[in-house]
């Protein structure tokens, strides 16, 4: 296990949904139970874009990007074990289509260090990637569920 792995991850995006983390782990073979909720968190100096397209989405998938503005993308602190890492990294595509990235993200208890995923360089589209209905549902859910702005979200799309 690599250093980063014994970070705290910082999800935004899909991963927001628990049901969809659910899913995708009883679908793939791992254990969903190794990815534990620490509170929420910001990425400060960040923007949520929707430029790659995800043929699992079929459709836009978020990433995020920095940002010369005072803009923040809200998102989840989370404690992976071993095996939900590898589910992430599995879920993501990394290295191939999203890549670990370390970050500095503010919570109520001061900036943490954490890993999140952004895509990589070579599959980021110039122009917006729409994302489907039901994916920007799970994001904007996940956002609501913990009282979070759907600020980043809604800048996102157009």
């Amino acid at each position: 296990m690599d250093m980063t792995s014994s970070m705290p991850y910082f999800g935004y995006g899909s991963n927001l949904d628990e049901e969809d983390w659910i899913h995708f782990c009883a679908k793939r073979g791992f254990d969903s139970s190794g990815m534990v909720e620490i509170g929420v968190a910001f990425l400060v100096g960040y923007e949520m874009k929707f430029h790659y397209f995800s043929k699992g989405r079929n459709g836009g998938a978020a990433d995020v990007v920095r940002s010369d503005s005072n803009s923040e993308v809200p998102g989840v602190l989370f404690n992976l074990n071993e095996e939900a890492w590898r589910a992430m990294d599995t879920k993501e595509g990394h290295p191939n289509y999203y890549q670990r990235k370390q970050v500095t993200v503010r919570t109520s208890e001061g900036d943490i260090d954490a890993i999140t995923y952004t895509v990589v360089a070579e599959k980021i589209r110039e122009d917006y990637q729409q994302p489907t209905s039901e994916y920007e549902t799970l994001i904007r859910n996940g956002l609501l569920r913990r009282d979070l702005p759907t600020t980043a979200l809604d800048q996102a799309l157009l």
